[in-house]
């Protein structure tokens, strides 16, 4: 049996909008805010929603609405198409994105296996995947720990947060398919 490993991780969250150039306004508010540019190509990132908005799911509500892994630069373009559909619902909205960058000595793959970890105890709090994520990973580490107060952080609802609204999609939405894809329960 391998030994545990506490994996240290720490999350930089910083405001985006869709309309919003990464290597203008993102990047630079991350590195601002601390996070490590060499680090961002090996990355785990949330996106979660930044207002009066959250996402009701089955077994209770967060703004968490994908979690993600690689390099956030070249993957949040990715995100802009569902991110604007979300804005046209809900008038022009920023979101947020948290990001971190676990690292473990000789295992370059650790942040795939920490994505694997935040999405494992968003399913155990909230019984599906976020919003936009299709499928739960697989962890590739099992003696990898990660701090449950930090995936906390991360997926629910903070402390002070002043959340007014939890919504559901309806048949009709865009978000309808990918909402129910990973239900465990309802």
């Amino acid at each position: 049996m391998q030994k545990i490993i506490t994996v240290p991780l720490s999350w930089t969250c910083v405001s985006w909008h869709p309309s919003e150039s990464w290597s203008k306004d993102v990047k630079p508010r991350l590195i601002e805010k601390g996070a490590n540019e060499n680090y961002l190509n090996r990355s785990v990132y949330v996106i979660r929603l930044a207002g009066k908005f959250a996402i009701s799911y089955p077994g209770g509500d967060s703004p968490t609405i994908y979690v993600g892994e690689g390099s956030v630069g070249l993957r949040i373009s990715s995100h802009r198409k569902w991110a604007n559909k979300l804005t046209d619902l809900i008038g022009d909205y920023d979101f947020q994105i948290c990001v971190a960058t676990p690292r473990v000595k000789n295992q370059p793959d650790t942040y795939l296996d920490c994505e694997a970890a935040v999405l494992q105890r968003f399913g155990e709090r909230f019984g599906t995947a976020p919003l936009w994520n299709k499928q739960f990973e697989r962890r590739r580490f099992l003696h990898h720990h990660y701090s449950q107060d930090k995936l906390d952080y991360v997926i629910g609802i903070r402390r002070g947060a002043r959340y007014h609204w939890a919504l559901k999609p309806m048949k009709s939405s865009f978000f309808h398919d990918s909402y129910y894809r990973t239900h465990r329960y309802d």
